[in-house]
């Protein structure tokens, strides 16, 4: 955009017109997954990223692989609701119908997700993510700018979260559950009042799914991959939606939105928490049956001669 205002010789409409054409002559993420024959890990991620387009939200829901970060499938809704994660669960079941190790997922707290991981994927594990955990007790007590009191309660609570098992678990649980009996509850203030009922609240709400790596340490244990989507296609996507603004029709989303994450599978990692991945490709990161496939698409060198070779069919 900054060069075709610098020349004055290329429209923004003709740049925005060439990005919408381009997503929409890439072959759908699972045509490209099942050319490569990727064997997924078995442990696998969900989420939703928020957005608008021309004034209008939207959801994309998204299942990514927790080893590789890559993405199994995405998909555009209206809303996340029950309706939309059991639409997208289905597909996901026929994704994964021939994958011959299903682990467990991680997600956030969302009834109407847990509630369709549960009809179509009834014997799989559902750990809560973490991070989705210990973001929400931060939303009800400041964890830097909060009071002695505030960061008292804060530090039991995250404690709890990230114990190692649940007789710690209960411990931090069962010290929060005392601060509301004792003496020192009614020399709170009342907002601290409010604040220990919350976290207490949060930290009882989908307890079940919370501990999930306790019940199933074979699967899941304390690996770090229980936090949900850390540093993959979430925080890659929210970062880039502000590229949307200068579109305005509806049907330029979806070609938009494949184009961002055709992008992120292709973009090599440079500061990712796992030093093993960097400079690496997400998609490059899976298990796969047919790796001349990729090495045909990623050939050129550059950062888009991944584009290039797909378009070209390559």
């Amino acid at each position: 955009m900054k060069a075709s205002g610098r020349f004055k010789r290329i429209s923004h409409q003709y740049i925005l017109s060439q990005l919408v054409d381009a997503g929409r002559k890439l072959p759908k993420l699972t045509i490209l997954n099942i050319a490569l024959a990727i064997q997924w890990s078995g442990r696998f991620a969900l989420d939703g990223v928020f957005g608008k387009l021309g004034g209008q939200s939207f959801v994309i829901l998204i299942c990514s692989d927790l080893v590789s970060l890559d993405v199994v499938l995405a998909e555009i809704y209206e809303d996340e609701n029950y309706v939309s994660w059991k639409n997208f669960c289905v597909k996901l079941k026929g994704i994964l119908k021939d994958q011959y190790d299903l682990q467990f997922f991680v997600s956030d707290g969302k009834k109407g997700l847990h509630q369709a991981l549960k009809e179509e994927f009834q014997a799989i594990p559902r750990q809560l993510c973490k991070a989705h955990k210990l973001r929400r007790i931060f939303q009800i007590i400041p964890r830097i700018h909060g009071d002695a009191i505030d960061r008292l309660f804060s530090r039991v609570a995250t404690n709890a979260i990230l114990a190692k098992d649940q007789k710690e678990f209960r411990v931090y649980a069962n010290l929060l559950k005392e601060f509301q009996k004792s003496a020192f509850h009614s020399r709170l203030s009342e907002p601290h009042q409010n604040k220990l009922k919350k976290i207490i609240g949060v930290l009882r709400y989908q307890q079940a799914q919370l501990h999930t790596r306790y019940n199933h340490p074979d699967l899941i244990g304390n690996d770090q991959t229980t936090n949900s989507h850390e540093g993959s296609i979430n925080g890659f996507l929210k970062e880039r939606m502000k590229l949307l603004r200068g579109f305005k029709k509806p049907e330029h989303l979806a070609p938009l939105v494949k184009l961002l994450i055709y992008y992120y599978r292709f973009h090599t990692f440079t500061s990712s928490n796992y030093p093993e991945r960097n400079s690496m490709r997400p998609i490059e990161l899976n298990n796969m049956a047919r790796p001349d496939i990729l090495r045909n698409v990623v050939v050129g060198g550059k950062t888009w001669s991944w584009l290039k070779n797909l378009l070209s069919g390559s």
